[in-house]
């Protein structure tokens, strides 16, 4: 069984990634997420402009902490100004890590909210990537739509899920 995956030339140590999850994904949370062995963590959505004034619940959001693996800052916002200062300073606040010291920031992007063409959500093995499977594509109402997935999944009824329909 595999003990990671590719994406592109990017080797990803291990099978369980984390999603951002509002109000859940907090530190602790990234914290007992890599020690249970998931190889990437995401932070809750960090809005750009409350990020940027110093609000201090949005700045918890964005903590980065030590010993955590390949680690994802969520930025949200509209305004260009505000998205390049709150990335500025999510790059900073990797800085203040030593154990990310020499770990370059690799890639920014503004979008919209992540979701699939068909809008159901994708969950199960991902076609040509031996070893990963996912679920994504929950968009903004994940914690609402979880459940009925996972509902899914133990009772059938989840071909609809299947990652295997946008190969």
């Amino acid at each position: 069984m595999a003990r990671g995956f590719h994406i592109g030339d990017v080797f990803v140590p291990g099978r369980v990634l984390t999603a951002p999850m509002t109000g859940v994904s907090d530190l602790p949370f990234r914290r007992a997420a890599s020690k249970a062995g998931a190889a990437y963590v995401a932070t809750e959505r960090v809005a750009c402009d409350s990020f940027a004034r110093g609000r201090p619940d949005v700045v918890r959001r964005a903590a980065v902490g030590d010993g955590l693996p390949l680690m994802v800052i969520q930025l949200v916002g509209r305004d260009p100004e505000w998205i390049a200062e709150g990335a500025r300073l999510a790059e900073r606040a990797a800085r203040v890590s030593p154990a990310l010291e020499d770990v370059p920031v690799v890639a920014a992007w503004s979008g919209r909210r992540a979701m699939t063409p068909d809008g159901l959500p994708a969950v199960g093995a991902v076609p040509g990537v031996e070893g990963l499977e996912v679920a994504a594509g929950f968009s903004s109402i994940g914690m609402v739509t979880i459940p009925a997935a996972c509902r899914r999944l133990v009772e059938g009824g989840a071909e609809a899920f299947d990652p295997a329909r946008f190969a």
